[in-house]
């Protein structure tokens, strides 16, 4: 029985589907408010696939907001999909690689575990590894102290500070991701877009003209003419300038359930893992390819290590610390220098429009919704609403592409879906904390449970079953072993109790578990460290060196290959 392919439904869908043409005189015509991540992806995707013409209009007086971003996999689908060579990605975002999120002091002070992407090990039987795991661990053929992820082939090269290829080379690990330079990624987007033909305008939206449907008919620029288009999308972020000044559309808040409202950031020059781990005989040159993750008195901060600095934030409630006792609290875990180290105060909007597509105006990014960074789905959430307008538009022609063929319903579900998946599954990470330590942490912990999450835990404890969509889950099964199961929540034995009482015995799970950390640490062995790479991506360009095809990724069942019992 060979082990699965290390798959993760935290993905983009392939970029295929409607009739695209390369027609200048075609008449639709979408218009794009706002630059930045949002507008820019979205002005790429959307010309790609759909054809019309695409206008980017954005303002020259809105700064952005992040100094470091961090993604899921999806992010590497949309640059396969787009035809992008990753050397290329890595060295004009200053990007390094993501294979794990790293969670200190959240569970209780001091402890730590690992969210990493992908399975651990290989399915018995279509049963994930954690019920046999757990049943050799009751049985002590593992060790009591051995852990879940100790079978995660993405943890595994986060331990040794290792890269997931090796220069020139497609990726071992199936799925990864990548940290970002947010200035430098939106920059690239824009050069992205502008090669696929999209136009490009600076100027400042006052307003907009509706006809008598009530769809927008010309948007009102200052100084300049006025703008029509057939589709508006608004990525002007939390200021919202057309879903909601011009639509009306209602924004349901959720801050009453995820309670941090604020985030202070800040860079660090260099990279720089303080808390790099112990024991490993392999140098890391302080380049971790995962993020920290770590819990504070008053929410959690991240450190996501980019190729030139480390960016910093706070993500806090505004009820329990004031501005700038959490700069000077993230100053000190991060060892900046409180004189001369900058920062900025972001203001957060958590919660979502269920009408994000109101007539012929649609929202992608934060002007549809937001919720706190802390699993990295920022950039998956304008992918996904990408992937759902485009199949919920029409054939782009001119007789068709317009708001009485456009299925709004669809779309406003489906997102709304997906945003209640994310909710969910961040509120996870703080109502099964033990920490009572501060007043945030309290009341972080005891908030109201929405029914949906309230009845997955239910089901987890008692059947061990993962309640999951039916239709393109965000978070895999796994996803949810990797953050309940370090806080003490065990999965039920009802769904594996064939597997652990009948299929496999515990010694047999033993020598299985042993040979899957055997073959992690040989393929460890074989990598460069994380910074390795990086450096060498960076000197192929300096030397006029392209990259080799990493089209094809390597299956990584021939990675685990080993008979397993039947």
């Amino acid at each position: 029985m060979p082990p699965s392919t290390d798959f993760n439904p935290m993905t983009s869908r392939p970029l295929a589907g409607q009739n695209a043409s390369n027609d200048p005189d075609r008449r639709c015509h979408v218009v794009i408010v706002g630059g930045g991540t949002a507008g820019w992806m979205s002005a790429a995707t959307l010309k790609r696939r759909i054809g019309c013409r695409v206008t980017v209009v954005e303002s020259a007086r809105l700064p952005p907001i992040g100094v470091g971003e961090a993604t899921i996999p999806a992010m590497v689908d949309w640059i396969e999909n787009m035809g992008i060579d990753e050397d290329e990605f890595v060295r004009r975002t200053g990007a390094t690689y993501k294979l794990a999120i790293r969670f200190d002091d959240w569970v209780e002070p001091t402890h730590r575990y690992w969210h990493p992407f992908g399975i651990c090990g290989c399915p018995i039987d279509g049963v994930d590894l954690i019920h046999a795991w757990r049943r050799a661990v009751r049985e002590g053929a593992v060790s009591a102290d051995s852990r879940y992820t100790d079978y995660s082939f993405q943890r595994e090269l986060c331990q040794h500070g290792c890269a997931p290829r090796r220069p020139g080379s497609p990726s071992m690990a199936r799925n990864y991701a990548f940290h970002l330079d947010a200035g430098k990624l939106a920059e690239f987007l824009k050069d992205v877009a502008m090669n696929e033909g999209v136009r490009h305008q600076i100027a400042e939206v006052t307003g907009a003209e509706l006809d008598e449907n009530g769809n927008i008919d010309s948007l009102h620029l200052e100084g300049q003419p006025a703008l029509e288009a057939d589709l508006y999308v608004d990525c002007t972020g939390f200021a919202s300038v057309l879903i909601e000044r011009v639509m009306r559309s209602s924004w349901v808040d959720w801050s009453d359930q995820l309670i941090c409202d604020r985030a202070v950031t800040l860079r660090l020059p260099g990279q720089d893992d303080t808390n790099a781990t112990a024991g490993s005989d392999r140098e890391t040159r302080r380049l971790p390819p995962y993020t920290i993750s770590t819990g504070m008195n008053a929410g959690w901060s991240w450190q996501i290590p980019l190729a030139e600095n480390t960016g910093c934030g706070y993500v806090y409630s505004s009820r329990h610390i004031d501005d700038e006792t959490a700069r000077r609290e993230l100053i000190s875990l991060v060892g900046a220098d409180p004189q001369t180290t900058q920062s900025k105060i972001v203001p957060m909007r958590i919660g979502m429009r269920p009408r994000s597509w109101v007539g012929n105006c649609v929202a992608l990014g934060l002007s549809s919704g937001f919720v706190e960074p802390l699993e990295s789905t920022g950039i998956f959430l304008v992918q996904r609403a990408l992937d759902e307008l485009v199949e919920c538009l029409p054939e782009a022609t001119p007789s068709t592409f317009h708001s009485a063929f456009f299925d709004h319903e669809l779309f406003n579900a489906r997102m709304t879906d997906v945003y209640t998946q994310v909710r969910d599954f961040l509120l996870m990470h703080y109502v099964v904390s033990r920490r009572r330590d501060t007043p945030f942490w309290v009341n972080a912990t005891s908030v109201e449970l929405p029914e949906s999450l309230s009845m997955l835990l239910d089901e987890y404890v008692t059947s061990g079953r993962v309640r999951l969509p039916e239709r393109d889950p965000t978070f895999a099964e796994a996803n949810h072993h990797f953050i309940l199961g370090p806080a003490g929540i065990h999965p039920g034995t009802a769904a594996s109790r064939q597997l652990a009482d009948v299929a496999m015995p515990a010694d047999a799970v033993a020598n299985l578990l042993h040979g899957i950390q055997s073959r992690h640490l040989d393929i460890c062995e074989s990598l460069p460290t994380h910074s390795v790479l990086i450096d060498s991506i960076h000197s192929s360009a300096s030397a006029g060196n392209s990259s080799d095809d990493q089209s094809v990724r390597p299956p990584y069942d021939s990675l685990l290959a080993m008979n397993l019992p039947s």
